[in-house]
């Protein structure tokens, strides 16, 4: 069995190869890490979450790939859990990233 690829996907990694090439990467080189979108300070939704360490009403601790996100902020609850995207929702103050 076959599986294609949606069209989005496709052109986001032949963005992310451009983005490499016009830098001096080599391809690829950021079809893994985390994509990441924030909505004022309301709404945070990240894509590329491998597992959910932590979960509090003012702190929710992320692991990817490539780091640990920490997001601080108050009333913050999980409107969204799928396979590899995440979606919080709150006040959020910060958002940390750590290696």
């Amino acid at each position: 069995m076959r599986f294609i690829k949606n069209k989005k996907i496709i052109n986001e990694e032949n963005n992310r190869d451009k983005l490499a090439e016009i830098l001096s990467f080599p391809p690829g080189t950021f079809r893994n890490f985390p994509t990441i979108q924030v909505r004022g300070n309301r709404e945070i939704t990240i894509e590329g979450c491998t597992g959910l360490l932590s979960y509090e009403n003012e702190n929710i601790m992320l692991e990817t790939k490539y780091c640990r996100i920490n997001i601080i902020g108050r009333a913050l609850i999980l409107s969204n859990l799928s396979r590899n995207i995440l979606v919080i929702r709150g006040f959020i103050k910060t958002v940390e990233f750590a290696m």
